[in-house]
């Protein structure tokens, strides 16, 4: 086996994905386990990874169409786990020296995973990334019209539904114009057609107004950064890097209550907990983005005049680095918190004490016991996708994530800041990932400034997308209440907006 071409082998496992033979597929599965097993270069494990992906992905699909709206489902997690890791490895290689569209056929396998799970702002960031170098590679183009609408679909804002629609007719046509696999070009059609019973999407013109992006040089440049990395709290910033996608727009939505419950006219506190979210989002989002600009300057005052020692391993004690650090514990702390407006929205009765965001979804917080009843059969996307998002991190007795290749890391990365030690290193002069093979990182672990931002970064975008699928969730909820009552008997409660002047 080991002289068999890494072409050969794909050859195969595509005869055993094509006759949908399942014990065909479990052995091309076995196959590739043996062949992780030799000496591979990173293309090669990139390889590898991405046809286990494929293999799970056709277990999956023989289970059929009743699985659709499964709530847990292995193989998807195994897809998704092993495009991640195929992701990571061919992203060492640069792209000139690749040679081959593995990388993209990755990104858009790893986007379309998502997308089907109800994690749609990433799915759309990852076809974008294809499409940033391939502005051609119609697959990635015709899945991200799909993705758009139905973004847009769970959208209560009306104009902002109608910008998705409209995206999202004019890539599916264009990728139909481009040319797809003939398995997709009917169904590519039948979804064209149906946005054009919805409007004439040809008659829709929409110029994005310039606006400021603030008054200072810096406000400028936090809102540029800020629009460029997908940070904003606004569907359009999936859309768009326009200013009109520029601020943090989206809200808890509105929500229907017993006018008994508040009495004395006082708004529903999901509100004030989806405040505070976003609260600490953008605050933990600034620093951040203050740490980074911190960074390229000189040694700040707070600095100076504060003896420490050199331990002649080049360690960075910085102000800046502090406030990566900040960022970080700030972001992570939203998703435990999410967990607590998740059990006062869907009523889950889960003891507040003991409320986390990793076993918030199931009967009595235990995951032995299942799914809670109000998710059990849910058809609810983006709810599923804040689901799955918990997936990402480990819990209390697990060493891994079903989902997240570097969830071990990143906890890591959390606990020695809270509790332990992160001893962070310039990356120019230190490679701390070898750290890290070599010493033992009981009490101390090492990291570079480089990594760090990188880790803190992303952590940001996921915390971003956790707020938007939360948002989306509950209007979706809300949609369904309103279908089992006379409309009679609804009334609105008119919440006022702080203005930033009168903000205390």
């Amino acid at each position: 086996m080991h002289n068999v071409s890494l072409n050969d082998l794909a050859r195969l496992i595509d005869q055993a994905i094509d006759s949908g033979n399942k014990a065909a597929i479990q052995k091309s599965i076995e196959v590739l386990d043996e062949v992780l097993e030799c000496e591979l270069n990173a293309l090669g494990i990139a390889q590898i990874n991405y046809y286990k992906a494929n293999c799970f992905a056709a277990i999956r699909n023989i289970k059929g169409t009743d699985k659709l709206w499964d709530w847990d489902d292995l193989e998807m997690e195994k897809e998704i786990y092993f495009l991640r890791i195929a992701k990571n490895s061919i992203s060492d290689i640069p792209f000139e020296q690749d040679g081959t569209d593995l990388r993209f056929r990755i990104l858009t396998n790893l986007a379309n995973a998502l997308n089907h799970i109800g994690r749609f702002a990433e799915a759309i960031a990852l076809w974008d990334e294809v499409l940033g170098v391939l502005p051609n590679y119609s697959m990635s183009i015709g899945n991200r019209g799909l993705a758009l609408y139905r973004y847009g679909a769970c959208l209560y804002d009306s104009g902002h539904r109608s910008l998705f629609f409209n995206e999202s007719y004019h890539q599916i046509k264009r990728s139909l114009e481009i040319g797809l696999e003939e398995h997709a070009v009917e169904g590519m059609r039948c979804w064209m057609n149906h946005l054009l019973e919805i409007y004439d999407w040809e008659r829709f013109h929409f110029k994005p107004q310039v606006e400021s992006r603030g008054r200072s040089k810096q406000e400028k440049f936090y809102r540029t950064w800020c629009l460029n990395n997908r940070l904003f709290l606004n569907p359009l910033n999936d859309l768009w890097k326009e200013d009109v996608a520029a601020n943090d727009i989206l809200t808890f939505p509105s929500v229907m209550v017993k006018l008994t419950d508040f009495p004395h006219g006082t708004p529903p506190e999901f509100y004030g907990i989806y405040n505070q979210l976003k609260q600490e989002y953008v605050s933990a989002r600034f620093v951040l983005f203050d740490a980074i600009d911190d960074s390229k300057k000189r040694l700040h005052f707070s600095d100076k005049k504060v003896k420490l020692y050199d331990m002649l391993d080049y360690r960075v004690y910085r102000l800046w680095v502090e406030k990566l650090k900040m960022a970080f514990l700030g972001a992570h702390a939203i998703f435990d918190k999410i967990a607590y407006l998740v059990n006062s929205y869907w009523e889950l009765g889960l003891n507040v004490r003991r409320i986390n965001y990793k076993t918030c979804w199931f009967s009595e917080g235990r995951a032995d016991l299942g799914l809670a009843m109000p998710f059990k059969s849910s058809k609810n996307w983006a709810l599923r996708g804040l689901y799955w998002v918990s997936k990402e991190f480990i819990g209390e007795k697990e060493k891994n994530s079903p989902l997240q290749p570097e969830a071990w890391h990143i906890s890591e990365i959390r606990n020695h800041i809270a509790h332990k030690y992160l001893k962070v290193y310039d990356h120019y002069l230190v490679d701390a990932k070898q750290l890290r093979v070599h010493k033992g990182h009981d009490w101390e672990y090492p990291i570079s400034d480089r990594e760090l931002i990188s880790q803190t970064l992303n952590l940001l975008k996921l915390v971003r997308n956790a707020l938007i699928y939360l948002s989306l969730a509950a209007h979706n909820e809300e949609q369904r209440k309103r279908e089992e009552v006379d409309k009679g008997l609804i009334g609105e409660f008119q919440l006022v907006e702080v203005e930033d002047k009168y903000r205390i």
